[in-house]
């Protein structure tokens, strides 16, 4: 008689949060930033872990984008009163600082969770929690839609670029709306496209089904989901305590 391999699960390397600690995590930061948005301290803390999130899940140039825009917006916001600029200018010029200040650390988070969780680890935790399907389904359609979605610009892109057409070139500068036309268009019929391919995915998968869904992938907490625990009870100290 045939005999074969027993399947054992690829146990994560390095970093790795628990999709549970990621989710509330990002609902603690949220909740902390809506409330003590003015303390540009939290903000501040707030983005460096988000940064080093990013960083440890090897997202470097999301991590150097946001982190040089969000120290710009700090640097503005310390040297704010050492020049005069025109009234229309320095109003959008203080509200974009604001914004980025309160949001992009929000804005760093929501992207780590999203790119580092897998769609088979979000339902696993779900399921966990026993969430209904009603709500797994629509929400494991969308952590697998924006990196699909990120692909498909990718190979748009590459396309145009192969037939010349590229920001870069002279004729896109004369002619910006034929370029976003370009881009645009296909985007939207692979949107269509990707939306129904992913939902008749979830469902041939068993996530529409009446009975309890097994999974292979295990979800629990480790010593790094302490960690994140003990971020948060010193981000509620350092909170109470500016307040």
């Amino acid at each position: 008689m045939e005999e074969y391999e027993v399947y054992i699960l690829n146990k994560p390397k390095g970093f790795f949060l628990d999709p549970r600690t990621k989710i509330l995590f990002m609902i603690f930061i949220t909740t902390i930033m809506s409330v003590g948005y003015k303390d540009i301290l939290i903000s501040l803390i707030s983005a460096i872990v988000a940064i080093a999130l990013l960083l440890s899940n090897r997202q470097f140039k999301i991590a150097l984008i946001y982190g040089g825009l969000f120290i710009l917006a700090v640097m503005a916001h310390f040297t704010k009163n050492m020049y005069t600029l025109p009234t229309i200018i320095n109003t959008i010029f203080v509200l974009l600082n604001a914004l980025i200040l309160r949001l992009f650390p929000i804005f760093m988070l929501g992207y780590y969770v999203v790119m580092s969780t897998k769609t088979s680890e979000f339902i696993a935790a779900m399921v966990e929690w026993k969430i209904p399907n009603a709500f797994i389904i629509p929400i494991a359609v969308v952590f697998r839609f924006i990196p699909t979605l990120q692909e498909e610009h990718s190979s748009i892109k590459a396309a145009m670029k192969m037939r010349g057409i590229s920001f870069k070139n002279k004729k896109a500068w004369k002619n910006p709306s034929l370029y976003l036309e370009y881009v645009t268009i296909p985007l939207i019929v692979s949107v269509v496209k990707i939306g129904d391919e992913l939902s008749a995915a979830a469902i041939s998968r068993g996530l529409g089904g009446l009975k309890r869904r097994t999974s292979v992938v295990k979800v629990s907490f480790t010593l790094y989901d302490a960690l994140i625990l003990c971020i948060s009870i010193a981000f509620i100290g350092l909170f109470l305590y500016r307040r």
